[in-house]
């Protein structure tokens, strides 16, 4: 299992080897990373580790970022939130520190506002129908907040840090990069059938021709994972408060503000949500819901690769679910456009004899 305990020891020698005088609570685990409460002074600290290293099997766009990467992005993160000046704390960890040392690399960030040491964590999705409406309206609209800043960090490249040197300017390049690999490497882990992969990509060149892909001017920061099990609340005081909004950064990428999950139809992203992101809203136009079919079976994809390499967390049925049925939809999607080019060419063929 590659999901070892932090232990209190281990804990103090992390903070002791980047903070003065470190004494803290018992670390809680929270999304495979750890909370560090400090004591002198509140604070509240994170630890991610990096869990496991690819094969030398694995195609490079297929596999998550590394810890530096990671790192790089975080703390371009916070300089950008940093220039903005909030009005209210964003729910983003700040970066403290990165070790590549082995056995154990690791990134230390700081919560942005600091929990109390008998405050817990807990999961927006598993506590949302247990609060009044209004107080998940107001928690909705600062995530919209939250995401529409992570959002508004723009880069001149496409992709994920691995494509930076590759210097793609052109995001459907980018996805069909980005996607056909995914595609490959989830055929070899047999998470598709050879069936449905020749399907899709058939699909997929049909997207491309019609540049479904290429309406995206300048690429965003997205975090992709933005789902509802990435939000956390803490009701340490009276009212919850949106504390860390923690995705999987080892998926960051600049690309497409849709492809966030946190927009994905099965999230059903509230109108709290979208006000609190603001203008323009993520989709516009009619085609842009086709377009985010593909990403949400990308993301499916991705999060099913990540199950096969490290163990099931709890995504994967999100992710089953979601690839069967974008699978089903493209499909359906399919035999529609060829039904109505099927009609109109026999509407054409009529009104010719006709003529």
């Amino acid at each position: 299992m590659p999901y070892s305990r932090l232990t209190p020891q281990e804990a103090r020698a992390i903070l002791a080897a980047h903070l003065p005088q470190s004494p803290i609570e018992p670390p809680q685990a929270s999304f495979r990373s750890y909370l560090l409460h400090y004591t002198p002074r509140p604070a509240t600290y994170l630890v991610t580790f990096q869990l496991l290293e690819p094969s030398a099997v694995e195609s490079p766009l297929s596999v998550p970022n590394n810890l530096q990467a990671q790192y790089k992005l975080l703390s371009a993160l916070h300089v950008h939130i940093s220039s903005e000046l909030p009005t209210i704390p964003l729910p983003f960890p700040v970066p403290i520190a990165l070790n590549v040392d082995v056995p154990r690399p690791y990134i230390l960030a700081r919560l942005s506002v600091p929990l109390t040491s008998s405050a817990s964590l807990k999961q927006l999705a598993t506590v949302r129908n247990s609060l009044p409406p209004e107080r998940v309206a107001s928690l909705d609209l600062r995530l919209g907040l939250a995401l529409r800043t992570l959002h508004n960090l723009q880069s001149e490249w496409c992709g994920p840090p691995t494509l930076e040197r590759d210097g793609l300017y052109s995001w459907q390049e980018t996805f069909t990069l980005l996607i056909e690999e995914t595609l490959s490497a989830a055929d070899l882990a047999g998470l598709v059938s050879a069936i449905d992969i020749t399907a899709l990509r058939s699909y997929l060149a049909r997207a491309i021709g019609a540049y479904l892909f290429d309406d995206v001017e300048v690429p965003s920061l997205v975090a992709l994972t933005t789902g509802a099990e990435s939000v956390f609340i803490t009701n340490d005081e009276e009212e919850p408060r949106l504390a860390l909004l923690l995705p999987s950064f080892a998926h960051m990428l600049y690309g497409d503000p849709l492809i966030e999950r946190a927009f994905s139809p099965s999230e059903t992203p509230s109108r709290a949500l979208l006000e609190g992101y603001g203008a323009p809203p993520p989709i516009v136009f009619p085609r842009q819901r086709t377009k985010r079919m593909w990403y949400d079976l990308y993301l499916a994809l991705v999060v099913l690769l990540g199950a096969k390499r490290v163990g099931n967390d709890q995504d994967v049925d999100w992710a089953n679910t979601n690839a069967r049925a974008v699978c089903r939809g493209q499909a359906e999607l399919e035999s529609s456009t060829l039904n109505a080019s099927i009609e109109t060419s026999h509407q054409h063929i009529v009104q010719s004899h006709t003529d």
